[in-house]
């Protein structure tokens, strides 16, 4: 985890002042940046995918909230792989997951299948909430959920996330 200056940051000088400003120890300054990206929206994703990988825990948590207020569903990659920051800052990817609602579950179920484990509370977090949400998504979710909350959930975790999105892929087509 870096805080170089990244392309997506030089390429609108505005965006980089605002993510520097993410981490600021005045919460003021923090808060203003903050509405003021996700004033901004869809440009500003990039930008606040990239802080997601941030060494600064304040500018990653304050990355996914907003990430969670623009609610677009480019951010859906950066936000699973924040699952796995061990830090108050995977709650609120979840949250921000949890928003973007379906648009999430795939990428989340891919993670699943490739590293149960390193996946396994943020997701259960996310799928449970979405599980419990959406109706059209219950039936095809609490397996993985139930997998996840299992003794043998390194074992049974893939292949539930698998079948998950065999049933996401024949109601798709």
């Amino acid at each position: 985890m870096t805080d170089k200056p990244t392309q997506t940051d030089i390429a609108d000088p505005q965006v980089a002042e605002w993510i520097s400003q993410l981490d600021s120890s005045d919460s003021e300054l923090r808060q203003s940046a903050r509405k003021s990206l996700t004033k901004l929206g869809k440009p500003a994703v990039p930008a606040l995918a990239e802080a997601l990988g941030s060494a600064s825990e304040m500018r990653r948590w304050e990355a996914a909230k907003s990430l969670e207020a623009i609610c677009d569903p480019d951010a859906v990659p950066a936000l699973v792989e924040a699952l796995t920051d061990d830090t108050s800052v995977k709650w609120v990817a979840g949250d921000a997951l949890i928003a973007l609602n379906e648009k999430a579950v795939p990428e989340i179920l891919h993670a699943l299948i490739k590293d149960p484990a390193e996946f396994r509370d943020g997701a259960c977090f996310v799928l449970h909430h979405l599980a419990s949400d959406n109706e059209d998504l219950r039936d095809t979710l609490t397996p993985v959920v139930h997998a996840l909350k299992s003794l043998d959930s390194s074992m049974t975790v893939p292949v539930e996330a698998l079948e998950a999105l065999s049933k996401l892929s024949a109601a798709g087509s």
